[in-house]
């Protein structure tokens, strides 16, 4: 967010480097240096070391955020593609922090005291 740009020399990593930036309201994220160990979604979608991010988040109303994502990696796809989805606000809700654990065997740090999150909960997955 400091006007920074990549490093020249990169090594990859799980989480990548990222840079920000505001355009108007959108809050713009630039991520590359990605390892091939990194999964971006929870069904393992293919990608090398080449993917890169941009990240769009946009703050639409008093209750809703858009988030909007495009993905480049010569790598793994023909073409750029990219996609998206709202996040609604509600008051007195606790959003569901998603704790990645390596063969899930850490439910305690994921649900706290609970075995499951059932869908009408507070606790919104």
């Amino acid at each position: 967010m400091d006007g920074r740009s990549h490093p020249a020399s990169l090594g990859p990593s799980y989480y990548g480097h990222s840079i920000g930036q505001w355009e108007n309201d959108t809050l713009v994220v630039d991520t590359i240096g990605f390892n091939e160990r990194f999964w971006m979604d929870r069904e393992g979608m293919p990608h090398t070391e080449q993917l890169h991010f941009i990240e769009r988040f946009t703050r639409t109303s008093q209750t809703m955020l858009t988030y909007e994502v495009t993905v480049d990696d010569p790598g793994a796809y023909t073409e750029v593609w990219s996609g998206g989805f709202y996040m609604r606000w509600s008051p007195g809700e606790e959003r569901f922090e998603y704790v990645c654990q390596d063969n899930n065997l850490a439910s305690g740090l994921m649900l706290g005291n609970e075995t499951s999150v059932e869908g009408n909960s507070a606790i919104i997955p």
